[in-house]
């Protein structure tokens, strides 16, 4: 019990020396009030044009494009590529165009009906495109 006391003291001391032996706060530092002083007018440097002499037997001036040139030459070869797929789009659909022609027409013709007549037919064209049956081994 006698060290419950002491470390309820030593709690209870701790607690207010904090409070009374705190740090004092630092004030803030003042700055000066100077008044505002006008910046004094500062003459931008003259820049004189220097003219560079022609030199002779240098190698010629790099073809360089300009933007707009530059510009005009991309909408160019867009254009040209759009053209271009166009056309390959186009060849491609006469090729399919082609078959789908074909189909149609077949579809149109009728093939006749196997009948009596037909076979009669079939016989005598046999006769007269092939051999007689009198050459034809039995």
């Amino acid at each position: 019990m006698d060290s419950f006391w002491v470390i309820v003291l030593f709690i209870l001391f701790a607690i207010f020396s904090d409070k009374k032996g705190g740090k004092k706060p630092v004030p803030k530092r003042r700055t000066p009030d100077l008044p505002q002083r006008p910046l004094p007018d500062i003459a931008p440097p003259r820049r004189e044009k220097i003219e560079i002499p022609e030199l002779r037997g240098a190698p010629p001036l790099p073809n360089v494009m300009t933007t707009p040139q530059v510009q005009e030459r991309d909408a160019i070869l867009a254009e040209q590529q759009r053209y271009q797929e166009m056309m390959r789009r186009k060849k491609r659909q006469e090729r399919t165009a082609v078959p789908q022609e074909k189909q149609n027409v077949a579809a149109q013709t009728r093939q006749p009906a196997i009948g009596l007549n037909t076979l009669q037919q079939a016989v005598i064209w046999s006769e007269i495109l092939g051999k007689p049956r009198a050459y034809r081994k039995k």
